[in-house]
C-alpha cells in the first residue's frame, strides 16, 4: 500500500462500538483514533488530518450527517463512511448525495471492515495519483 497516513478517525456515542473498532483497525495496522461525539471529532480535526473518518448516524447534538456536512466544508479530500446499526433507515445514494463516500452497517463483521476499510484506502491512493 502506498497511503502515505493510514489515519483513521471512529466517531461513535457508544463506548464499546468506539473499543471494538479501536482494536480491529490497530490489527489491521491503522493509526486509529477516538470521538465520542461529533463536537470532540471537529476539535481534534482541527489539529491533525485523517485519510478515513467512520462516523455513527445518530449521535445526540450533532449527527453523522452535519458532521459529515461540516468537514466536506473543509476539506473534499478525506474519505467519510457512515457507521450504522439501522439497515431500513439507510438510503446509500441518500447518504452519497450527503457526502458520505461508504456505509458501513453495525456490528461490522471483522472481514466485512478489512474489505471496506482497504477499498477505502485503494480510493485514497487512486485519488493521489489522479493529483
Amino acid at each position: 500500500m502506498t497511503t502515505l497516513s493510514k489515519k483513521v478517525l471512529v466517531v461513535d456515542d457508544e463506548e464499546t462500538i468506539r473499543e471494538i473498532m479501536e482494536i480491529n483497525l490497530v490489527r489491521l495496522g491503522y493509526d486509529t483514533k477516538l470521538a465520542k461525539n461529533a463536537k470532540e471529532a471537529l476539535e481534534i480535526l482541527e489539529n491533525e488530518k485523517f485519510s478515513l473518518i467512520i462516523t455513527d448516524l445518530k449521535m445526540p447534538e450533532m449527527d453523522g450527517v452535519e458532521l459529515c456536512m461540516r468537514i466536506k466544508e473543509r476539506t473534499s479530500k478525506t474519505l467519510i463512511y457512515a457507521f450504522s446499526g439501522g439497515f431500513t433507515e439507510v438510503d446509500s445514494d441518500k447518504l452519497e448525495k450527503m457526502g458520505f463516500d461508504g456505509l458501513l452497517c453495525k456490528p461490522v463483521k471483522f472481514e466485512v471492515l478489512e474489505r471496506a476499510i482497504e477499498g477505502a484506502f485503494k480510493k485514497i491512493d487512486e485519488r493521489k495519483e489522479k493529483g
